[in-house]
């Protein structure tokens, strides 16, 4: 029976926060077709995450859509809604969060998005990552939703139509049309404000990072036991697509320590008809011959430390919008991945970075993923149900990860080997 319904704005957010639930023995489920019935829900499962894919469509289009999702739910029994925002604030928050409250019919929402073991904080109402100001960090320079403020009511009021945004004091009072956003600095905090808005009746409507979902998923929490880890085959096929400069420095690392690396041309999966000309069968053809040969392949969509400002210069020279070029790069890159995943018979797959994920799932027709293993903190092995094959996925957030964690990923790989 459902018990908890999940909406996030991405699919490796979704991943990250659904595992929280699966790590607690919850039956859990992603979901990337919105245009799913509440009947098509397996019976067995108790917390389903929806993907959205809104984090850099038109803000209103976004609270549309969010708000849709959730009526879907407005009159059914589910105990517990999340509304799962990135941990740093990128995207449509404040429109998403009206529409989740809308279509949900609530007037007060508590906002918990701290992620303490990911080294996100909030303190005063400013959120930091790794001991900075998130704008004195590298998502100040996202190329899609640079951060230009650091306290949190500000950054909510640039994108929101709600009265009131509040700093949450012990002396408020949690009731009427306001999202109350919680100071956290690590679990013990969050464990207090669970406790909270448990005793205030506050509980039903939440929004946060996949930090507080784990919280919240030990109120429905079962005995404590894992799926099972099926991996019959030690090779990996792992695309690099994010522009992090942390995911940057972890594929440099792995390369340092001898891992196999191709990064496409960038021109290539820039272009807009890529998929139909002989610069694909010829990368293809490549790619085909390299993964033969090695037992791992990092592929990357670029190697520069100023891929930033290389995009934004390709951009201007080509006359065309930088949501166009991104959606070109994902696009491609997941037609070639597609290929090479197809022809190979690749049964392992990491990526990184939450567009070149929703690209390759998107053009291998997946249909539903099921979170099974958290790795480490926002690194996630799942099992991706696609309409001509299943197989193993391990994916990672851009900012997420030590600088290490390629070589984490392939010890998991092999501890689990059949």
């Amino acid at each position: 029976m459902l018990k908890f319904v999940i909406i996030a704005d991405d699919l490796t957010g979704s991943l990250d926060t659904g595992v929280q639930f699966t790590k607690k023995n919850i039956p859990t489920l992603v979901i990337t077709d919105l245009q799913f019935e509440l009947s098509s829900i397996p019976k067995n499962i108790e917390a389903v995450v929806i993907d959205t894919e809104s984090r850099h469509i038109d803000g209103n289009e976004a609270k549309k859509l969010i708000k849709s999702i959730a009526e879907k739910f407005r009159n059914s029994s589910v105990k517990y809604f999340y509304k799962k925002i990135d941990s740093t604030f990128r995207g449509n928050v404040g429109k998403e969060i009206e529409g989740f409250m809308e279509g949900l019919g609530t007037r007060a929402l508590a906002l918990v998005p701290a992620f303490p073991d990911s080294k996100r904080i909030v303190k005063d109402g400013i959120l930091y990552v790794n001991g900075q100001k998130i704008t004195e960090t590298a998502f100040a320079k996202d190329i899609l939703n640079p951060i230009t403020d650091d306290y949190i009511p500000d950054i909510l009021r640039k994108n929101t139509d709600l009265d009131i945004i509040e700093y949450f004091k012990e002396t408020s009072e949690c009731t009427g049309n306001k999202v109350y956003l919680f100071d956290s600095t690590s679990k013990e905090d969050m464990l207090q404000i669970r406790e909270e808005l448990f005793n205030r009746n506050l509980l039903t409507y939440t929004a946060g990072s996949a930090g507080f979902a784990e919280i919240l998923a030990e109120n429905l929490a079962n005995k404590e036991v894992h799926l099972d880890i099926d991996v019959k085959t030690e090779d990996i096929l792992f695309v690099c697509g994010s522009v992090n400069t942390t995911s940057l420095k972890q594929c440099k690392h792995a390369q340092e320590k001898g891992f196999p690396s191709v990064t496409l041309e960038f021109s290539h999966i820039a272009s807009d008809n890529y998929g139909s000309n002989s610069d694909f069968s010829d990368d293809k053809n490549f790619l085909n011959e390299k993964i033969v040969k090695n037992k791992y392949l990092l592929i990357r969509t670029s190697n520069s430390d100023r891929v930033i400002e290389d995009a934004v210069k390709y951009t201007k020279e080509n006359n065309i919008k930088m949501e166009i070029l991104t959606e070109n790069i994902s696009r491609n890159t997941g037609k070639l991945i597609k290929e090479l995943v197809t022809e190979n018979e690749v049964q392992n797959l990491i990526v990184f970075g939450g567009d070149t994920l929703m690209g390759i799932l998107s053009a291998l027709e997946c249909t539903s993923i099921i979170p099974i293993k958290e790795i480490s903190s926002g690194v996630v092995f799942a099992r991706v149900i696609c309409k001509h094959q299943n197989l193993n996925i391990i994916t990672k957030a851009g900012g997420f990860g030590e600088e290490n964690i390629i070589e984490e990923i392939i010890k998991f790989i092999r501890k689990h080997k059949n």
